[in-house]
């Protein structure tokens, strides 16, 4: 496990700044396209953020697996498939502390008095930390009830970073990349007669 935070700690905290950042960037933007009471609009944004914030993690954690291949390769490292979500798992404990928290809270929340203002708090700083599927989770609906207010709701949303790491990881030791023709084309240099 030393080994691990050694070599991953500084790529997990990365992640964990690049969610922060992409949370400011896609609650700005859901906050803009409430405030134009367009669910259409908030939904779209939305799934453009979490697109995005996907994409930055893919992108990262793929050229970690990449880097992980040459090590196994001379045999400095052993394979470990599961890097990819381990980093992930360690850049998310800021997710599962929010999510446990608001889980204890919503249990006693019609109860005592202390449950509902840390829930109140926990949605807050959630919005800031994974703010990139507020709007989404706020325009769907259960009855009448935005998603974001049911427990499980904070679980979900660590889904798909995990996921993403995992095949992105999985992806990069096996130089695998789903849009290669697109990047790696070689200017034209010109026909020989």
């Amino acid at each position: 496990m030393k080994a691990f935070f050694h070599d991953y700690l500084y790529s997990s905290v990365k992640m964990l700044v690049n969610q922060l950042a992409i949370s400011i960037f896609g609650v700005v933007l859901a906050m803009a396209a409430m405030a134009a009471n367009s669910n259409t609009l908030t939904i779209v944004v939305s799934v453009f953020s979490i697109i995005f914030y996907l994409f930055l993690i893919y992108t990262m954690t793929w050229e970690i697996g990449a880097k992980d291949r040459v090590s196994v390769d001379i045999g400095k490292k052993a394979y470990r498939p599961h890097t990819g979500v381990l980093i992930a798992l360690v850049a998310n404990i800021p997710n599962f502390v929010i999510a446990i928290l608001y889980s204890i809270g919503y249990s006693s929340m019609g109860e005592k008095a202390w449950a509902g203002s840390m829930n109140a708090v926990l949605t807050t700083v959630s919005a800031l930390s994974e703010g990139m599927y507020r709007g989404l989770l706020t325009v769907w609906t259960i009855g009448e009830v935005p998603v974001f207010r049911f427990w499980w709701s904070y679980f979900l949303i660590i889904l798909p970073c995990l996921v993403t790491a995992w095949i992105a990881y999985f992806a990069g030791f096996k130089n695998f990349r789903l849009v290669a023709e697109y990047f790696n084309k070689k200017p034209d240099q010109g026909k020989k007669k």
